[in-house]
């Protein structure tokens, strides 16, 4: 079918597009929350509040998986694993993540400074949602990620020599990677629920999620799975809320569980089914657009992080969505001209002063600068 996902060789740019999409949900997602006091019955938010971050991490998890493919699966069983690539990786995502969080979490107080600045920082550290909590569960999610695709690798080395699968098959690497992640979610609950492990725990699932989608489905649900996930995110996301428990779950006898447990599954089914049916949707649009939106979008993508950081400082501002989107664009093209703002609010050593050199220095050649008699290259 035409509107299947790209090919995997035009995936980087997809995937870029799909966060820029998504970015905007976010923005919009917050700006449906300030606009009624009672928001939480709000349809507009109700609809991307659903669904808006677990997706995020699904996308999360959809980019990690070209770095476990390549690590982890495409080698050969026997190749040597040399494991400070997957530390290298990790310290990586570190900076990406971590320097952000807690720069940010200074610039909140600075502007709205509240009791003792130690007291807060240390509240923010052990409960993120205090702050930019996207940032540090991502960060302990990829951890997760790197002990699945380890036990992958142990899968693969300590099994017996003549497999009755073949792990060229990508059915059998979305398997390894589903029963691995499993197994380390379950052994994340040996650990304490400090540091934002319990954000971690609950959103894992949509980045491991995620990295089995791009494993196992690059090219989007089967044809006729594809309806599925806007049946059921429509049917039930009129019953969702934000922080009671669903309608729907008194309609479950006692004996199936807790209504808060229940409650819990209701939500991630939720979750999943609006991220499909984005996912697919975006996957529907991307090749229909044109060129300066395109552009746009993975514009938008590759920022996705500076938007995110900075869009709560503009929320409010004329006209909704695209103001703080466009605000946050124009700070974070500021603090990015140099190389050490933009690290320590972007977890990015380059400057784009750094970029526009690089990039003039290989620059091609103008036509009119050829020699005469050479060839074009």
């Amino acid at each position: 079918m035409s509107d299947r996902l790209p090919q995997p060789a035009v995936r980087d740019g997809f995937l870029d597009c799909l966060k820029g999409f998504a970015i905007l949900t976010v923005v919009a997602g917050h700006t449906f929350q300030g606009a009624t006091p009672d928001f939480d019955d709000y349809w507009p938010f109700k609809f991307i509040y659903a669904f808006h971050m677990p997706m995020f991490m699904f996308v999360s998890g959809m980019t990690a998986a070209f770095f476990f493919k390549r690590q982890v699966l495409e080698r050969h069983v026997t190749a040597q694993i040399d494991v400070s690539v997957f530390g290298l990786d990790l310290w990586k995502k570190a900076q990406r993540l971590l320097i952000p969080f807690f720069t940010w979490a200074v610039v909140s107080y600075a502007l709205n400074p509240s009791g003792d600045f130690v007291s807060y920082m240390v509240k923010v550290i052990q409960y993120p949602d205090n702050g930019l909590w996207f940032l540090p569960v991502l960060f302990e999610c990829s951890i997760g990620l790197t002990a699945a695709g380890l036990l992958v690798v142990a899968f693969r080395r300590l099994g017996p020599e003549n497999w009755f699968i073949s792990w060229d098959d990508r059915r059998t690497q979305a398997l390894a990677f589903i029963v691995a992640t499993v197994l380390v979610n379950y052994a994340s609950r040996c650990l304490p629920s400090g540091l934002g492990l319990y954000l971690a725990r609950l959103h894992f699932p949509y980045v491991a999620a995620g990295l089995v989608y791009q494993i196992g489905l690059s090219r989007g649900l089967p044809a006729i799975l594809r309806p599925l996930p806007y049946v059921i995110f429509l049917a039930l996301v009129p019953f969702w809320h934000r922080t009671d428990v669903s309608s729907l779950v008194a309609y479950f006898p006692p004996s199936w569980g807790h209504p808060r447990s229940i409650n819990g599954i209701y939500l991630m089914i939720v979750a999943m089914a609006g991220t499909l049916a984005f996912v697919d949707v975006a996957g529907i649009i991307y090749p229909r657009l044109p060129a300066f939106l395109e552009r746009l979008l993975v514009f938008l993508g590759q920022r996705s992080l500076d938007i995110y950081a900075i869009h709560f400082h503009f929320l409010g501002t004329w006209p909704p969505i695209i103001a703080p989107t466009l605000y946050s664009l124009a700070v974070s093209t500021v603090l990015r001209l140099n190389s050490w703002t933009a690290w320590i609010f972007f977890g990015q050593r380059q400057s784009l002063l750094s970029q526009g050199s690089r990039l003039a220095d290989h620059a091609p050649v103008a036509v009119d600068a050829r020699p005469i008699g050479r060839a074009a290259p």
